[in-house]
Protein backbone atom coordinates (compact mmCIF):
# COMPACT_ATOMS: atom_id res chain seq x y z
CA UNK A 1 0.00 0.00 0.00
CA UNK A 2 1.30 3.49 -0.94
CA UNK A 3 0.53 6.01 1.87
CA UNK A 4 1.69 8.77 2.89
CA UNK A 5 1.25 10.96 5.57
CA UNK A 6 0.20 14.45 4.77
CA UNK A 7 2.75 17.30 3.35
CA UNK A 8 2.30 21.22 3.72
CA UNK A 9 1.08 22.21 0.02
CA UNK A 10 -0.08 25.38 1.45
CA UNK A 11 -0.13 28.77 -1.15
CA UNK A 12 -0.17 26.14 -4.30
CA UNK A 13 -2.40 28.85 -5.94
CA UNK A 14 0.39 31.57 -5.49
CA UNK A 15 2.54 28.74 -7.58
CA UNK A 16 0.68 27.50 -10.21
CA UNK A 17 0.20 30.26 -13.26
CA UNK A 18 -1.59 33.18 -13.13
CA UNK A 19 -5.61 31.54 -14.31
CA UNK A 20 -6.69 33.74 -17.54
CA UNK A 21 -8.23 37.34 -17.26
CA UNK A 22 -11.95 36.82 -15.87
CA UNK A 23 -12.06 33.78 -14.56
CA UNK A 24 -12.09 33.80 -10.71
CA UNK A 25 -13.53 31.25 -8.13
CA UNK A 26 -12.86 27.40 -8.05
CA UNK A 27 -10.46 26.16 -9.65
CA UNK A 28 -9.02 29.42 -10.59
CA UNK A 29 -8.53 31.91 -7.41
CA UNK A 30 -9.53 29.54 -4.63
CA UNK A 31 -7.97 26.35 -3.49
CA UNK A 32 -8.32 23.50 -0.98
CA UNK A 33 -7.77 24.47 2.23
CA UNK A 34 -4.82 21.52 3.44
CA UNK A 35 -5.48 21.69 7.15
CA UNK A 36 -8.28 19.38 6.49
CA UNK A 37 -5.51 17.09 5.85
CA UNK A 38 -4.00 16.64 9.11
CA UNK A 39 -7.84 14.98 10.64
CA UNK A 40 -5.67 11.89 9.55
CA UNK A 41 -2.12 10.84 9.63
CA UNK A 42 -1.91 8.98 6.34
CA UNK A 43 -3.52 9.42 2.51
CA UNK A 44 -4.36 6.32 -0.05
CA UNK A 45 -2.25 7.50 -3.11
CA UNK A 46 -5.13 8.98 -5.50
CA UNK A 47 -4.01 8.34 -9.68
CA UNK A 48 -5.93 10.41 -11.85
CA UNK A 49 -5.54 10.27 -16.22
CA UNK A 50 -7.07 12.88 -17.90
CA UNK A 51 -7.27 11.81 -21.90
CA UNK A 52 -6.96 14.26 -23.89
CA UNK A 53 -7.57 15.49 -27.77
CA UNK A 54 -8.13 19.25 -28.86
CA UNK A 55 -9.72 20.84 -25.53
CA UNK A 56 -7.66 23.09 -25.46
CA UNK A 57 -10.84 25.68 -24.64
CA UNK A 58 -11.48 23.66 -21.45
CA UNK A 59 -8.49 21.52 -20.42
CA UNK A 60 -6.99 23.95 -18.16
CA UNK A 61 -9.49 24.01 -15.44
CA UNK A 62 -9.82 20.01 -15.48
CA UNK A 63 -5.57 20.55 -14.96
CA UNK A 64 -6.24 22.99 -11.73
CA UNK A 65 -9.41 21.22 -10.32
CA UNK A 66 -7.01 18.65 -10.01
CA UNK A 67 -3.71 20.20 -8.31
CA UNK A 68 -6.15 22.72 -6.23
CA UNK A 69 -7.01 19.44 -4.26
CA UNK A 70 -3.65 19.99 -2.77
CA UNK A 71 -3.92 16.31 -2.03
CA UNK A 72 -0.86 15.41 -0.23
CA UNK A 73 -0.53 11.99 -2.19
CA UNK A 74 -1.40 12.57 -5.73
CA UNK A 75 -0.08 11.13 -8.73
CA UNK A 76 -1.53 13.06 -12.37
CA UNK A 77 -1.00 11.82 -15.93
CA UNK A 78 -2.24 13.36 -19.15
CA UNK A 79 -2.30 11.63 -22.32
CA UNK A 80 -3.12 13.91 -25.41
CA UNK A 81 -3.89 12.32 -28.82
CA UNK A 82 -1.27 14.98 -30.64
CA UNK A 83 -3.49 17.88 -30.21
CA UNK A 84 -3.09 20.85 -32.63
CA UNK A 85 -5.50 23.71 -30.63
CA UNK A 86 -2.74 25.01 -28.34
CA UNK A 87 -3.69 22.03 -25.49
CA UNK A 88 0.04 21.01 -25.49
CA UNK A 89 1.07 24.72 -24.48
CA UNK A 90 -1.20 24.74 -21.39
CA UNK A 91 -0.18 21.37 -20.58
CA UNK A 92 3.54 22.81 -20.41
CA UNK A 93 2.84 25.67 -18.40
CA UNK A 94 1.32 23.00 -15.56
CA UNK A 95 4.12 20.28 -16.57
CA UNK A 96 5.93 20.91 -12.95
CA UNK A 97 3.07 19.83 -11.05
CA UNK A 98 1.97 16.77 -13.46
CA UNK A 99 3.40 13.40 -13.00
CA UNK A 100 3.68 11.97 -16.61
CA UNK A 101 2.59 13.64 -19.98
CA UNK A 102 2.77 12.88 -23.50
CA UNK A 103 1.18 14.24 -26.70
CA UNK A 104 0.99 11.80 -29.44
CA UNK A 105 -1.40 10.10 -32.05
CA UNK A 106 -3.38 6.88 -30.42
CA UNK A 107 -6.41 5.56 -31.20
CA UNK A 108 -9.46 7.11 -29.01
CA UNK A 109 -9.63 7.91 -25.64
CA UNK A 110 -9.93 4.52 -23.98
CA UNK A 111 -6.24 3.90 -25.64
CA UNK A 112 -5.04 6.89 -24.23
CA UNK A 113 -6.37 5.47 -20.59
CA UNK A 114 -4.96 2.29 -20.79
CA UNK A 115 -1.55 3.77 -21.67
CA UNK A 116 -1.79 6.25 -18.18
CA UNK A 117 -2.18 2.94 -16.47
CA UNK A 118 0.65 1.81 -17.18
CA UNK A 119 2.35 4.79 -15.79
CA UNK A 120 0.59 4.78 -12.47
CA UNK A 121 0.93 3.09 -9.22
CA UNK A 122 -1.88 4.23 -6.66
CA UNK A 123 -4.58 2.69 -4.63
CA UNK A 124 -7.58 4.72 -5.43
CA UNK A 125 -8.05 5.68 -9.47
CA UNK A 126 -10.39 7.76 -11.77
CA UNK A 127 -9.75 9.52 -15.13
CA UNK A 128 -11.09 12.69 -15.76
CA UNK A 129 -11.59 13.74 -19.29
CA UNK A 130 -10.45 17.37 -20.86
CA UNK A 131 -13.60 18.92 -20.65
CA UNK A 132 -14.68 18.78 -17.05
CA UNK A 133 -13.64 19.59 -13.74
CA UNK A 134 -13.73 18.31 -9.92
CA UNK A 135 -15.29 20.37 -7.02
CA UNK A 136 -12.70 21.09 -4.58
CA UNK A 137 -13.26 18.93 -1.69
CA UNK A 138 -13.31 15.31 -4.07
CA UNK A 139 -10.59 13.91 -3.22
CA UNK A 140 -10.81 14.67 0.50
CA UNK A 141 -14.38 13.11 0.61
CA UNK A 142 -12.68 9.88 -1.35
CA UNK A 143 -10.04 9.43 0.94
CA UNK A 144 -12.10 9.62 3.95
CA UNK A 145 -14.24 6.77 2.53
CA UNK A 146 -12.08 4.89 0.81
CA UNK A 147 -11.04 0.93 3.02
CA UNK A 148 -7.92 -0.54 1.65
CA UNK A 149 -9.06 -4.32 0.42
CA UNK A 150 -12.86 -3.86 1.55
CA UNK A 151 -13.30 -0.71 -0.77
CA UNK A 152 -13.53 -1.85 -4.96
CA UNK A 153 -15.57 1.47 -5.92
CA UNK A 154 -16.53 4.96 -4.48
CA UNK A 155 -19.42 6.17 -6.58
CA UNK A 156 -20.96 10.18 -5.81
CA UNK A 157 -23.04 12.70 -7.61
CA UNK A 158 -21.96 14.87 -10.64
CA UNK A 159 -23.67 18.32 -11.53
CA UNK A 160 -24.81 18.18 -15.32
CA UNK A 161 -24.40 21.56 -17.13
CA UNK A 162 -24.40 23.08 -20.41
CA UNK A 163 -22.86 26.83 -20.53
CA UNK A 164 -25.38 29.27 -21.12
CA UNK A 165 -28.62 27.47 -20.46
CA UNK A 166 -29.50 26.78 -16.95
CA UNK A 167 -32.11 24.37 -17.88
CA UNK A 168 -29.93 21.76 -18.43
CA UNK A 169 -28.14 22.06 -14.91
CA UNK A 170 -28.99 19.72 -12.60
CA UNK A 171 -27.29 17.11 -10.03
CA UNK A 172 -27.34 13.51 -11.34
CA UNK A 173 -27.47 10.95 -8.30
CA UNK A 174 -26.61 7.88 -8.10
CA UNK A 175 -28.54 4.59 -6.84
CA UNK A 176 -28.13 0.97 -7.07
CA UNK A 177 -30.89 -1.31 -7.81
CA UNK A 178 -32.11 -3.91 -4.47
CA UNK A 179 -31.07 -6.53 -7.14
CA UNK A 180 -27.93 -6.97 -9.05
CA UNK A 181 -29.92 -8.36 -12.22
CA UNK A 182 -31.77 -4.79 -11.93
CA UNK A 183 -28.58 -2.79 -11.43
CA UNK A 184 -26.32 -4.41 -14.21
CA UNK A 185 -30.09 -3.68 -16.47
CA UNK A 186 -30.59 -0.09 -15.37
CA UNK A 187 -28.29 1.58 -13.49
CA UNK A 188 -25.43 3.79 -15.94
CA UNK A 189 -22.06 4.35 -13.84
CA UNK A 190 -21.46 7.89 -12.67
CA UNK A 191 -18.25 7.67 -14.47
CA UNK A 192 -16.76 11.69 -13.61
CA UNK A 193 -17.56 10.38 -10.00
CA UNK A 194 -16.49 6.76 -9.73
CA UNK A 195 -13.10 6.27 -8.20
CA UNK A 196 -11.74 2.53 -8.38
CA UNK A 197 -9.37 0.48 -6.40
CA UNK A 198 -6.89 0.53 -9.25
CA UNK A 199 -6.05 -3.11 -8.27
CA UNK A 200 -9.85 -4.00 -9.15
CA UNK A 201 -9.71 -2.30 -12.51
CA UNK A 202 -6.36 -3.81 -13.13
CA UNK A 203 -8.05 -7.28 -12.64
CA UNK A 204 -10.65 -6.12 -14.99
CA UNK A 205 -8.58 -6.18 -17.80
CA UNK A 206 -8.62 -1.74 -18.22
CA UNK A 207 -10.98 -0.18 -20.76
CA UNK A 208 -12.24 -1.64 -24.21
CA UNK A 209 -10.83 -0.31 -27.12
CA UNK A 210 -13.33 -1.41 -29.48
CA UNK A 211 -15.42 1.46 -27.27
CA UNK A 212 -15.27 4.98 -28.41
CA UNK A 213 -18.25 5.83 -26.30
CA UNK A 214 -19.06 3.85 -23.51
CA UNK A 215 -16.50 2.07 -22.25
CA UNK A 216 -17.21 3.20 -18.72
CA UNK A 217 -20.28 1.60 -18.70
CA UNK A 218 -18.77 -1.44 -20.60
CA UNK A 219 -15.89 -1.71 -17.51
CA UNK A 220 -19.24 -0.92 -14.88
CA UNK A 221 -20.89 -3.79 -16.13
CA UNK A 222 -17.73 -5.98 -16.12
CA UNK A 223 -17.10 -5.54 -12.49
CA UNK A 224 -20.90 -5.73 -11.95
CA UNK A 225 -20.70 -9.65 -13.10
CA UNK A 226 -17.39 -10.48 -11.66
CA UNK A 227 -17.82 -8.93 -8.31
CA UNK A 228 -21.57 -7.88 -7.13
CA UNK A 229 -22.63 -4.72 -5.67
CA UNK A 230 -21.32 -5.34 -2.17
CA UNK A 231 -17.95 -3.68 -1.99
CA UNK A 232 -19.56 -0.21 -3.64
CA UNK A 233 -19.78 3.08 -1.22
CA UNK A 234 -22.28 5.55 -2.27
CA UNK A 235 -21.09 9.06 -1.40
CA UNK A 236 -24.47 11.27 -1.61
CA UNK A 237 -22.62 14.75 -2.75
CA UNK A 238 -21.48 16.22 -5.90
CA UNK A 239 -17.61 15.27 -6.56
CA UNK A 240 -17.65 16.28 -10.28
CA UNK A 241 -18.61 18.81 -13.10
CA UNK A 242 -19.71 17.36 -16.24
CA UNK A 243 -20.16 19.61 -19.26
CA UNK A 244 -21.93 19.17 -22.25
CA UNK A 245 -20.85 21.52 -25.21
CA UNK A 246 -21.61 21.25 -28.96
CA UNK A 247 -19.06 18.42 -29.17
CA UNK A 248 -20.52 16.46 -26.42
CA UNK A 249 -24.32 16.59 -28.16
CA UNK A 250 -23.08 15.37 -31.73
CA UNK A 251 -22.10 11.79 -29.05
CA UNK A 252 -25.33 11.13 -27.50
CA UNK A 253 -27.00 8.94 -30.54
CA UNK A 254 -23.45 6.68 -30.86
CA UNK A 255 -23.66 6.90 -26.58
CA UNK A 256 -26.68 4.88 -27.22
CA UNK A 257 -26.17 2.43 -29.91
CA UNK A 258 -22.61 0.95 -28.38
CA UNK A 259 -24.62 0.97 -24.82
CA UNK A 260 -27.71 -1.73 -26.22
CA UNK A 261 -24.29 -3.08 -27.89
CA UNK A 262 -23.43 -4.39 -24.80
CA UNK A 263 -26.86 -5.90 -24.03
CA UNK A 264 -26.61 -7.76 -27.39
CA UNK A 265 -23.78 -9.24 -26.85
CA UNK A 266 -24.66 -10.37 -23.19
CA UNK A 267 -27.70 -12.08 -24.75
CA UNK A 268 -26.00 -13.70 -27.36
CA UNK A 269 -23.24 -15.15 -25.11
CA UNK A 270 -26.00 -16.68 -22.73
CA UNK A 271 -28.10 -18.43 -25.83
CA UNK A 272 -30.96 -16.06 -25.68
CA UNK A 273 -30.69 -15.34 -29.32
CA UNK A 274 -34.52 -14.16 -29.50
CA UNK A 275 -33.66 -11.92 -27.38
CA UNK A 276 -30.42 -10.43 -29.37
CA UNK A 277 -32.32 -10.34 -31.99
CA UNK A 278 -35.08 -8.23 -30.86
CA UNK A 279 -32.69 -5.64 -29.20
CA UNK A 280 -30.84 -5.79 -32.45
CA UNK A 281 -34.09 -5.31 -33.91
CA UNK A 282 -34.64 -1.78 -31.63
CA UNK A 283 -31.40 -0.34 -30.59
CA UNK A 284 -28.79 -2.39 -33.44
CA UNK A 285 -28.61 0.50 -36.21
CA UNK A 286 -25.33 1.35 -34.63
CA UNK A 287 -23.74 -1.52 -33.83
CA UNK A 288 -20.29 -3.01 -33.52
CA UNK A 289 -19.91 -6.24 -35.18
CA UNK A 290 -16.19 -6.29 -33.28
CA UNK A 291 -17.45 -5.88 -29.95
CA UNK A 292 -17.80 -8.48 -27.78
CA UNK A 293 -18.56 -7.93 -23.84
CA UNK A 294 -15.82 -9.78 -21.49
CA UNK A 295 -18.50 -11.91 -20.39
CA UNK A 296 -16.95 -14.39 -17.81
CA UNK A 297 -17.50 -18.56 -18.45
CA UNK A 298 -18.96 -18.74 -15.43
CA UNK A 299 -21.91 -16.20 -15.43
CA UNK A 300 -22.84 -17.60 -19.40
CA UNK A 301 -25.51 -19.56 -18.23
CA UNK A 302 -26.01 -19.19 -14.57
CA UNK A 303 -29.22 -17.65 -14.83
CA UNK A 304 -27.94 -13.56 -14.05
CA UNK A 305 -27.77 -13.28 -17.16
CA UNK A 306 -31.10 -14.37 -18.38
CA UNK A 307 -32.78 -12.53 -15.53
CA UNK A 308 -29.99 -9.22 -16.50
CA UNK A 309 -31.74 -9.28 -20.32
CA UNK A 310 -35.34 -10.07 -19.62
CA UNK A 311 -35.31 -7.37 -17.12
CA UNK A 312 -34.10 -5.12 -19.94
CA UNK A 313 -36.89 -6.26 -21.93
CA UNK A 314 -39.01 -5.83 -18.99
CA UNK A 315 -38.72 -2.05 -18.83
CA UNK A 316 -38.64 -1.59 -22.52
CA UNK A 317 -42.70 -3.33 -22.54
CA UNK A 318 -43.56 -1.14 -19.51
CA UNK A 319 -42.23 2.22 -21.91
CA UNK A 320 -44.11 0.68 -24.39
CA UNK A 321 -47.56 0.59 -22.37
CA UNK A 322 -46.92 3.81 -21.15
CA UNK A 323 -46.14 5.74 -24.86
CA UNK A 324 -49.42 3.51 -25.98
CA UNK A 325 -47.16 1.43 -28.35
CA UNK A 326 -49.45 -1.40 -28.53
CA UNK A 327 -47.67 -3.35 -31.10
CA UNK A 328 -44.03 -3.00 -29.32
CA UNK A 329 -45.44 -3.79 -25.75
CA UNK A 330 -46.88 -7.34 -27.64
CA UNK A 331 -43.60 -7.94 -29.17
CA UNK A 332 -42.11 -7.88 -25.59
CA UNK A 333 -44.29 -9.78 -23.96
CA UNK A 334 -43.47 -12.60 -26.97
CA UNK A 335 -39.89 -12.49 -26.07
CA UNK A 336 -40.04 -11.93 -22.08
CA UNK A 337 -39.64 -15.03 -20.22
CA UNK A 338 -41.30 -14.91 -16.98
CA UNK A 339 -38.80 -17.33 -15.34
CA UNK A 340 -36.33 -15.41 -14.81
CA UNK A 341 -38.16 -11.93 -13.38
CA UNK A 342 -39.01 -11.67 -9.79
CA UNK A 343 -42.37 -11.35 -8.25
CA UNK A 344 -42.97 -8.02 -8.17
CA UNK A 345 -42.12 -7.74 -12.14
CA UNK A 346 -44.46 -10.72 -12.76
CA UNK A 347 -47.39 -9.17 -10.75
CA UNK A 348 -46.44 -5.49 -12.65
CA UNK A 349 -46.66 -7.46 -16.29
CA UNK A 350 -49.88 -9.48 -15.66
CA UNK A 351 -51.82 -6.31 -14.81
CA UNK A 352 -50.30 -4.54 -17.99
CA UNK A 353 -51.30 -7.64 -20.00
CA UNK A 354 -55.19 -7.67 -18.33
CA UNK A 355 -54.96 -3.73 -19.04
CA UNK A 356 -53.80 -4.62 -22.72
CA UNK A 357 -56.51 -7.11 -23.53
CA UNK A 358 -59.62 -5.12 -22.21
CA UNK A 359 -58.29 -2.22 -24.08
CA UNK A 360 -58.66 -5.18 -27.35
CA UNK A 361 -62.12 -6.02 -26.25
CA UNK A 362 -63.09 -2.20 -25.91
CA UNK A 363 -63.92 -3.02 -22.59
CA UNK A 364 -62.94 0.88 -21.77
CA UNK A 365 -65.17 1.48 -18.24
CA UNK A 366 -64.16 -1.98 -16.97
CA UNK A 367 -60.08 -0.79 -17.78
CA UNK A 368 -61.16 2.11 -16.00
CA UNK A 369 -62.87 0.33 -12.66
CA UNK A 370 -60.08 -2.02 -12.72
CA UNK A 371 -57.69 0.92 -12.52
CA UNK A 372 -58.90 2.23 -10.03
CA UNK A 373 -59.27 -0.44 -7.65
CA UNK A 374 -55.56 -1.49 -8.86
CA UNK A 375 -55.01 2.48 -7.30
CA UNK A 376 -57.15 1.72 -3.88
CA UNK A 377 -54.83 -1.47 -3.31
CA UNK A 378 -51.27 -0.37 -3.62
CA UNK A 379 -51.98 2.62 -1.47
CA UNK A 380 -53.73 0.28 1.36
CA UNK A 381 -49.82 -1.50 0.95
CA UNK A 382 -47.83 1.73 0.93
CA UNK A 383 -50.33 3.06 4.54
CA UNK A 384 -49.19 1.60 7.96
CA UNK A 385 -52.53 0.03 9.53
CA UNK A 386 -53.54 1.11 13.05
CA UNK A 387 -51.28 -1.94 14.86
CA UNK A 388 -48.34 -0.46 12.93
CA UNK A 389 -48.61 3.11 13.66
CA UNK A 390 -48.81 1.49 17.38
CA UNK A 391 -45.64 -0.38 16.96
CA UNK A 392 -43.92 2.75 15.74
CA UNK A 393 -45.24 5.15 18.46
CA UNK A 394 -43.34 2.20 20.91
Amino acid sequence: MDHQKPVLKKNLLDELPVPPEGMTGWPWTTEFDTDNYFEKTEYPKISIITPSFNQGKYIEQTIRSVLLQNYPNLEYVIIDGGSTDGTVDIIRKYEKWITYWVSESDKGQSDAINKGLKKINGEIFNWINSDDYYNENTFFKISGNFIADKTDLIIGNYRFFEEGNEINDRTIDFRLRDSLEETIAFVLINQPSSFFSLKVFRELGGLNTDLNFVMDQDIWKRYLYAFGQERIKIIDEELTHFRLHSDSKSYINEFNNEYMNIYYSIALQAGMDAHAEFIREIYGKGFRDNYKFNLPDDKKNNGLSGRVINSLVYFKARNAFTNHDTELFKKCIEIIDPSFLNADQNEYLSNLKLKTKLKDLKLDPLLKAWTAISRKMKKKKETPGISNLKSEKK
